[in-house]
């Protein structure tokens, strides 16, 4: 299993492209934007997407989703608590101008537990509310790494005060399921830089102000 980290967009958000090394199947998690930087990454390696995963439905994180989708005739999962504000462009929202406002209708709706697979690449849905209703996390099968979206990032923690966001459901996604792993295991967030638990129990004010 490899991957790759892409910084793209005004809103500087991380998207990833995931893929097994022998079968090439790719998934591409996040495309925020710059459509053309995945597909660069895509043909130099040859790989071959399989699936479209979006962590939640916020506009940073779905700019490219559209032009991905159309080139590669992949399929486009989200979680079902985040269905209608992919496809409603007054929820998922233009900012300042960022771009269009885009209506998205997913291929594949996702619950907590589901597995995405891409060859021997197998992600596991966890259902993290809290940014937005339909949160998710990706936990990656047999190995210490988790894609967090904006549910939390290495020194803090996802809004809640936007549209859709709820306080008490971040302090339940937190405590019931995020604090459950392990310190080795290290987050891929959907903005910043990668941390273990282990520097996230250490350093997020955030995180322990809300376990306390």
């Amino acid at each position: 299993m490899k991957f790759e980290r892409f910084i793209v967009g005004m809103g500087e958000a991380n998207g990833y492209i995931i893929y097994d090394e022998n079968t090439l199947e790719a998934l591409i998690i996040d495309p925020g934007d710059e459509a053309a930087v995945f597909a660069g990454y895509i043909q130099k390696h040859g790989l071959k997407p399989k699936e479209i995963v979006l962590t939640h439905y916020h506009y940073d994180h779905i700019g490219a989703v559209e032009a991905l989708k159309e080139k590669y005739n992949c399929p486009v999962s989200i979680h079902k608590k985040d269905v209608e504000g992919l496809k409603d462009p007054n929820i998922n929202h233009s900012f300042r101008g960022y771009r269009k406002p885009v209506s998205i209708t997913p291929d594949r709706i996702l619950s907590d537990g589901d597995v995405i697979q891409a060859g021997s690449v197998a992600l596991i849905v966890v259902h993290t509310p809290g940014h937005t209703p339909g949160s998710i996390c990706l936990v990656v099968k047999d190995e210490n790494i988790a894609f967090t979206g904006d549910t939390i990032f290495d020194d803090d923690l996802g809004r809640t005060d936007l549209e859709g966001g709820s306080p008490e459901s971040m302090k339940r996604s937190i405590t019931n399921k995020i604090s459950k792993w392990e310190d080795q295991v290290r987050i891929y967030p959907g903005h910043a830089d990668s941390a273990t638990m282990a520097f996230v129990r250490a350093k997020n004010t955030e995180y322990l102000d809300l376990l306390k």
